[in-house]
């Protein structure tokens, strides 16, 4: 083949790259899936200087642009975008552990919507939001290998113990708790029905910590692609100190099975399920 032609396979994997990038340019809000959704947008000035982290210039431009920022990473995981910096030593070290070698991560401020501004148990309400994982399915996400919105989860559910899976209710707290332990199962349009270890941790100041990984084989089609524990998938939520504002940290770290050709479609797909996360859980508050 001549050296200056690239192979079929080559061109796939730029063209998903090419899709990568540019999916990092679109706001939050273009994946939302209803007019409820709290959406992301321009913010003052002031509202980007008080977010708790120590933002570098590209990060706070587009935040004041958009409302939202995210960033890849390859062999060396970032936490950089993380307001929280007890959620932000946690998230370090449990990528330290599995040593992903693609991930992305994504920070979205919001107005917090009124009602929920106004309540003394603000951040219980919030806490509570997050655990419910039967509210996840049927939420849509951009496609970047159909090129469409699709359904991301068919089925979401928490389940009693691995070896049975029988379904129980989402849970309710009456008070935050400093960590639990829960697992979920839910059916994915692009890698099928498989079990998460879910861990959350009520953090100092109310934030709220969750973080998933994969506890079986995830296959893409006939593929293998995650190995049990590859995937640490984290949501960090967050009032900012006037309550003003909501604060949605994701991070994603993966430890890729090498497979030609798949690792910028992983990676586009994780960075898409960060976004269809967010417009669930803004979802979710909009309507508390």
């Amino acid at each position: 083949m001549n050296p200056f032609q690239a192979s079929q396979g080559d061109r796939l994997s730029r063209r998903s790259v090419l899709v990568a990038a540019c999916l990092l340019l679109m706001p939050a809000t273009l994946f939302a899936d209803g007019a409820t959704v709290i959406a992301a947008g321009p913010l003052p000035i002031a509202v980007v200087e008080a977010i708790p982290v120590a933002l570098d210039a590209i990060a706070k431009q587009k935040l004041i642009a958009a409302g939202s920022y995210s960033s890849f990473f390859q062999d060396q995981p970032k936490v950089d975008l993380c307001p929280n910096p007890g959620a932000a030593a946690s998230i370090t070290h449990a990528l330290g552990d599995t040593h992903p070698n693609i991930g992305v991560q994504t920070l979205v401020v919001a107005a917090m919507p009124a009602r929920l501004a106004s309540r003394a148990d603000r951040n219980l309400m919030l806490y509570n939001l997050l655990h419910q994982f039967r509210t996840m399915e049927g939420i849509q996400y951009f496609s970047a290998t159909h090129g469409k919105i699709r359904t991301l989860f068919t089925a979401s559910h928490v389940v009693r113990d691995p070896a049975s899976r029988v379904m129980i209710g989402d849970p309710r707290y009456l008070a935050m708790e400093p960590v639990h332990e829960l697992l979920l199962e839910q059916d994915d349009t692009t890698f099928g029905m498989n079990l998460y270890a879910v861990t959350v941790k009520g953090l100092d100041g109310g934030a709220t910590e969750l973080t998933m990984s994969n506890v079986e084989q995830v296959w893409f089609g006939i593929l293998p692609v995650l190995k049990p524990g590859a995937l640490k998938l984290t949501m960090v939520i967050q009032a900012s100190a006037d309550g003003k504002y909501l604060y949605f940290y994701g991070n994603v770290g993966i430890t890729l099975t090498k497979v030609p050709g798949m690792e910028a479609k992983v990676r586009t797909s994780f960075y898409n399920r960060i976004l269809a996360l967010y417009n669930w859980y803004a979802n979710q508050a909009s309507r508390a």
